[in-house]
């Protein structure tokens, strides 16, 4: 199988005072097309980090991630901020823990975000069509403030998906939802990214969603 990101060496470190607090101490692993990779390990261990550095929105202190796309191989640690900023609107979708949702935009309109950003709005019909195998079919109008905990966590993953990308990241994606619901939306995240030949990455602590994926490895500090 094709290697879809690669990360070797990660190293990444915080000033807390005048303390040095080692968060990334040399992790490496590969994820391939098609594959779900589940990034496990206690509250605080340094899974967020890692997907941030993935997802290009934190440098790391050494060591590389090599994303590949269409357009060939490259480097997030090596890039600059507005580089990192294009490669992550147009080939990474990104799960956050505490949604991130625009509250002046409709489910509609947060979820259709992503494609007004990379000019794809000939995805738009698929999208909506994921918000409906999410359960929100009526909530297309609703603003995230008019939506419980748990509908946000869904909307917040159809905005991921929207644009298709290559490498989907989730922090915690079931960690607002009750258990039918995270099967759900768990078994969407695995469909879609296999159908697509995309690789997902999930940071969990949560044995079912862990239990789903490919390959578990945990956190090294």
């Amino acid at each position: 199988m094709t290697v879809l990101l690669d990360v070797g060496g990660l190293v990444k470190h915080y000033a807390d005072g005048t303390r040095r607090r080692e968060v990334l101490h040399g992790m490496s692993f590969a994820l391939a097309e098609g594959e779900v990779l589940a990034i496990t390990g206690p509250s605080g261990s340094g899974k967020t980090t890692l997907l941030n550095a993935c997802a290009g929105l934190l440098v790391p202190d050494a060591g590389s991630i090599r994303l590949t796309t269409q357009s060939g191989t490259v480097d997030l640690a090596r890039l600059g901020e507005g580089a990192r900023t294009r490669l992550r609107r147009h080939h990474i979708g990104y799960v956050f823990q505490f949604f991130n949702l625009v509250p002046t935009l409709s489910v509609r309109e947060n979820v259709l975000l992503p494609l007004a950003l990379t000019g794809r709005q000939s995805l738009a019909a698929r999208a909506l069509e994921r918000v409906a195998e999410l359960g929100l079919a009526e909530s297309l109008d609703a603003f995230p403030d008019q939506l419980s905990g748990g509908e946000r966590q869904r909307v917040a993953i159809a905005r991921a998906l929207a644009h298709e990308p290559r490498l989907v990241l989730a922090d915690e994606p079931t960690g607002n939802l009750d258990a039918a619901s995270a099967s759900t939306v768990i078994e969407l995240l695995c469909r879609h990214v296999r159908d697509l030949g995309a690789g997902l990455l999930v940071a969990t602590h949560d044995s079912a969603v862990a239990a789903r994926a490919d390959r578990n490895v945990g956190v090294v500090r």
